[in-house]
């Protein structure tokens, strides 16, 4: 009788797995979301390395808008508060980075030469590290003659922000943990990280662009667009990577 009894607990024991194989195999969405979480630590990694990098060129935005001084008693709340999301979201960066988190990461055998995932991060924080030097120097050219060069950094700003958003969107949909919902976001996501790559072409290469160029003004004899230069190849490589990255062009 005992034995007949083990014998019957491994039959339901094994038709309970079969039928969890089966069930798994057929639900995409489950699949998905198996296939994913053995990395989650690095999407959530590169959605705050491109929340933190966002929030830096809103900063600098709201800094250079400031500093127009086309609107007297409201310049210097918005000065203040894009210092404070300069300061905040390099700091972020660089908690990301080079934290405890990161480290635990390392340590825990993620190889940042072998691991695809840690490869693509430390690609992705090199190319933001550019841009948030260049945008650490901006304090120091001279701006007061440049308002159309001024106005095209905002716009540049503004598309590499919109990227970062739709690439977080992408993987945020990608984890599959709201069924109904991943689509739209990854979907939507594309859509941004595309209009954003068109932006900033556009304004690169745009007629006021070759206005200024046409009109004798060089990289080479005007420091703010010399700088304004280096800012959008910086970016663009930042752009570039985020259109590389892995599932965006699923």
């Amino acid at each position: 009788m005992y034995q007949a009894i083990k014998v019957l607990i491994r039959v339901l024991f094994s038709g309970l797995l079969f039928i969890l194989a089966v069930y798994i195999s057929a639900n995409t969405g489950l699949a998905k979301d198996t296939e994913v979480s053995h990395d989650m630590s690095s999407h959530h990694q590169h959605i705050a390395l491109n929340h933190a990098l966002g929030m830096t060129l809103d900063g600098y935005n709201l800094v250079i808008l400031g500093n127009m001084k086309m609107a007297r008693g409201i310049d210097e709340t918005v000065l203040n508060h894009g210092n404070m999301m300069i300061k905040s979201g390099t700091a972020m960066w660089n908690e990301i980075m080079s934290g405890t988190a990161m480290q635990g990461m390392h340590h825990g055998g993620k190889d940042p030469v072998k691991d695809p995932a840690m490869v693509y991060t430390h690609k992705l924080g090199e190319k933001q590290m550019l841009v948030i030097a260049l945008l650490g120097k901006m304090s120091g050219v001279e701006m007061e003659h440049g308002m159309d060069v001024l106005h095209q950094t905002i716009i540049l700003n503004h598309a590499l922000k919109m990227a970062l958003e739709g690439a977080n969107s992408v993987m945020l949909g990608e984890m599959g943990m709201a069924r109904g919902v991943d689509e739209i976001a990854v979907e939507h996501g594309r859509t941004m990280l595309k209009n954003a790559g068109g932006l900033f072409h556009e304004t690169m290469s745009a007629l006021n662009m070759m206005n200024i160029h046409m009109s004798g003004t060089t990289p080479e004899s005007d420091e703010l667009l010399e700088y304004a230069h280096r800012l959008a190849e910086a970016e663009f490589q930042v752009l570039a990577i985020l259109e590389g990255m892995p599932g965006i062009n699923k």
